[in-house]
């Protein structure tokens, strides 16, 4: 499994990484939205706390967002052996897989998109779960562009949506991800728990949750981070506090999603039990604790 993260900035990503150790023995973790490398020694940082030195961790692709896109940091300098060639990587990684693997997309899908460009078959290797989109206006907060992940690359997600395989992708929308069931702020018990902890892992991640705090403060909005992505991995896991169904949908330039009898067969998400997925979060981490 790749896990394709925009680690180190909203911490819901540093908590899917943990999850993902905690729960996934074949994982590698690829950087998404790459800032010189400091996401991915976030990655190997958080890692290598958990226990998980075994993961590797591959460099993906910048978007020239800028350091603001970036609250928590790694060492200084990488202290493992870097791997910087995505495509050759994640192409070596599948072969090793034997034509089974899966993408699991917390960040924008510009390294996807990379990937199926240069090596066109592996859409028929990989299952991808993508945390985005959206296509009922009225579930989403700003209906006047795509949600995060896709708007911040369009191209990529435009391309990206219409290079994968229709029967091995699965969009977990953010109409599903933005509600208050999967809001953390300094009041949540998962968080106290977290801050509570002595354990290092824990540490660097309730750190991540306080940088991220303060960000939104000096931004004059209230503390909180909603867990969209470890939503994701419980989908890319098949657990069953999330179902799809598929809608006829059609990609828009800029990478919004419309009805359209004449559009693409793609599979979205349709129910969440959330107290289920809070559940599954708090019982995993508690554990490791």
């Amino acid at each position: 499994m790749f896990l394709d993260t925009d680690i180190a900035y909203d911490p819901d990503d540093i908590v899917t990484a943990v999850l993902a150790a905690a729960t996934i023995e074949n994982l590698i973790v690829v950087t998404a939205d790459e800032i010189g490398g400091r996401r991915a020694r976030v990655a190997r940082r958080v890692l290598d706390l958990f226990g998980r030195d075994d993961v590797p961790v591959i460099t993906g692709l910048g978007l020239d967002s800028g350091d603001h896109r970036i609250v928590v940091d790694g060492p200084a300098a990488p202290t493992w052996a870097e791997r910087t060639d995505l495509v050759a990587g994640i192409a070596q990684a599948c072969a090793a897989a034997q034509g089974r693997a899966r993408w699991i997309g917390c960040g924008p899908m510009r390294n996807l998109a990379t990937v199926l460009s240069v090596e066109p078959h592996l859409a028929d290797v990989l299952t991808v779960t993508q945390m985005g989109g959206w296509y009922r206006p009225a579930r989403y907060r700003n209906p006047h562009r795509a949600s995060h992940n896709f708007h911040v690359d369009m191209q990529s997600a435009g391309l990206a949506l219409r290079a994968t395989r229709r029967d091995r992708t699965r969009l977990v929308l953010s109409e599903h991800t933005a509600v208050d069931e999967l809001h953390i702020t300094e009041e949540s018990p998962l968080y106290r728990q977290l801050a509570a902890s002595t354990m290092p892992w824990a540490q660097l991640v309730t750190e991540n949750f306080d940088k991220w705090f303060a960000y939104q403060q000096g931004r004059g909005k209230a503390a909180g981070s909603w867990m969209h992505d470890p939503l994701t991995l419980a989908a890319a896991l098949e657990l069953p506090c999330i179902t799809f169904r598929t809608e006829r949908l059609r990609i828009g330039a800029d990478a919004r999603l419309f009805p359209d009898p004449n559009g693409l067969d793609i599979q979205v998400s349709d129910t969440v039990d959330y107290p289920a997925v809070v559940q599954w979060i708090t019982d995993i981490l508690t554990s490791a604790l």
